[in-house]
């Protein structure tokens, strides 16, 4: 996962800066502590072992098998083992401290948090903190509005009453050349033809649903994983 370019955002700006060896130091030891405080939450019992890891914003990133092993872990020493193994398989430079690919992850999943929560759910866990958590801030953004049929219920036996109603339509708009490079090879191997990588979102005041751009973000997903542990392509 590359450092998020700067870019605004509809309701706040957020920009990542991962320069200078005092930043590096500050973020590799803000990451212990997640780490730590993951082990220790286990250790007191305040969370079980697979919610703690799969109900919080790290499901965005996790492939089928490792769902898989999420389910079937029973003691909080596979937990925290577990934890270390993945974001080892996400490390894009493991000969060297820190992880910079969980730093930007951990980075984003504080910038959803504030941008798009909604009704009482954090803005990690909701369709939009979900795709800037796997492909950042989107460079171009586009509002527009459509109107969408609502059936009111009417007596028994009555056909309902169809009204219309009109929502906003808000569309991400990323060019996958300029993506990472790991995403950007798993574009071309997955959907040679696309340019661009377009995601919709229907946003109302209490929730907001993606209705386009589902394929993009299991790419994106996929390619996170270093080459060495990525999954073999279906024939």
């Amino acid at each position: 996962m590359a450092q998020t370019p700067q870019t605004s955002q509809p309701r706040g700006e957020w920009r990542g800066d991962l320069t200078g060896p005092r930043r590096r130091v500050l973020l590799d030891t803000a990451l212990s502590l997640l780490l730590l405080l993951f082990a220790l939450a286990c250790q007191s019992g305040r969370t079980s072992t697979a919610a703690g890891l799969a109900d919080g914003p790290t499901r965005w990133l996790m492939l089928p098998d490792e769902v898989r092993q999420v389910q079937r872990m029973r003691t909080n020493r596979e937990a925290v083992d577990w934890l270390e193994s993945f974001w080892r398989r996400r490390d894009p430079t493991p000969e060297e401290p820190g992880n910079d690919f969980a730093k930007t992850f951990y980075q984003r999943v504080e910038a959803a948090d504030r941008l798009y929560p909604e009704a009482g759910i954090r803005g990690s866990l909701t369709a939009r903190g979900h795709a800037l958590i796997l492909l950042g801030p989107p460079p171009v953004l586009r509002y527009g509005q459509k109107r969408v049929p609502t059936w009111a219920p009417g007596r028994p036996g009555a056909k309902p009453d169809i009204q219309t109603r009109d929502v906003v339509i808000e569309s991400w708009v990323y060019a996958v050349q300029e993506v990472e490079p790991a995403l950007r090879q798993r574009m071309a191997e997955e959907h040679p033809d696309i340019e661009e990588m377009t995601l919709v979102f229907l946003v109302e005041p209490q929730h907001t649903e993606l209705l386009e751009g589902e394929k993009f973000l299991d790419c994106a997903v996929e390619a996170a994983v270093q080459s060495a542990g990525r999954p073999a392509q279906q024939e």
